[in-house]
């Protein structure tokens, strides 16, 4: 835990789900994208036309 910057004291004082949580989170690059996200990454309008570049 030391290495987490956290004493063991605070970590068992800590909730344990939400502790779970945050030492589970994946990165933001590797977190699955919100449909819109998704469809702008693909160049399309939530309308599934393609987008226009201004």
């Amino acid at each position: 835990m030391s290495e987490l910057h956290i004493l063991p004291s605070d970590f068992d004082q800590q909730d344990y789900y939400r502790m779970a949580e945050i030492m589970n989170a994946k990165e933001k690059k590797d977190r699955p994208l919100s449909t819109g996200a998704f469809l702008r990454s693909m160049g399309l309008n939530s309308d599934g036309k393609t987008a226009q570049k201004i």
